[in-house]
């Protein structure tokens, strides 16, 4: 299957960002918008058009932060620049394979609850699809609990019927599972970049 090229990639990311943003805007019209990324140019343009479509959306200042975090030790310090919102968007992923994304996944798992993080918690895809978020709950029962008591989201695709499925994230015997809260049809154009991405 053909990849897709860096400048398709941006296309890609910020199709998906305007999807997701505007579902949470409507979901939570009145909430605060953090994210916490790595430095790479296809989360950017993720992070860029999730902001711009929540913004549009729902309008006024200070509505939306980002904090940045290239190392594992860096993501205490953004989560605690985060850790006011009403909801915490993890986006890492971009170019960086799994060796850089699952070490700042199990760092952000760590430093939300040792800040004392309460509100939302929303993984992108590319680290709940791969099992990051999974494999750090799932080895620490005490950091498991924590994120029993609070709200997950996270996003997948229904590729076949061309739908972005916004699901909650809840917990049976221990392990991590997301459920459809929300169904969203996705044009054909980001349909098609998905499927090529694959």
């Amino acid at each position: 299957m053909e990849k897709l090229t860096l400048a398709e990639q941006y296309t890609l990311r910020s199709l998906t960002g305007r999807v997701i943003g505007q579902a949470l805007a409507q979901d939570a019209p009145d909430a605060s918008l953090g994210i916490l990324t790595n430095r790479t140019l296809i989360c950017a343009s993720l992070t860029g058009a999730l902001e711009a479509a929540f913004l549009t959306q729902v309008g006024g200042l200070g509505r939306v932060r980002t904090a940045l975090a290239e190392t594992p030790e860096a993501v205490a310090d953004a989560v605690e620049a985060l850790k006011d919102v009403d909801i915490l968007f993890l986006a890492f992923g971009g170019e960086a394979g799994p060796e850089v994304n699952k070490p700042l996944t199990e760092a952000a798992l760590r430093a939300i609850k040792e800040k004392g993080f309460e509100g939302e918690v929303f993984f992108h895809v590319r680290i709940w699809a791969p099992g990051f978020v999974k494999e750090a709950l799932g080895g620490d029962r005490e950091l498991r609990a924590h994120f029993e008591e609070l709200p997950l989201l996270t996003f997948t695709f229904d590729l076949d019927r061309g739908l972005f499925l916004l699901n909650e994230v809840y917990f049976e015997e221990g392990e991590p599972k997301a459920e459809p809260l929300r169904v969203l049809p996705i044009t054909h154009e980001h349909l098609e970049l998905l499927k090529r991405s694959l």
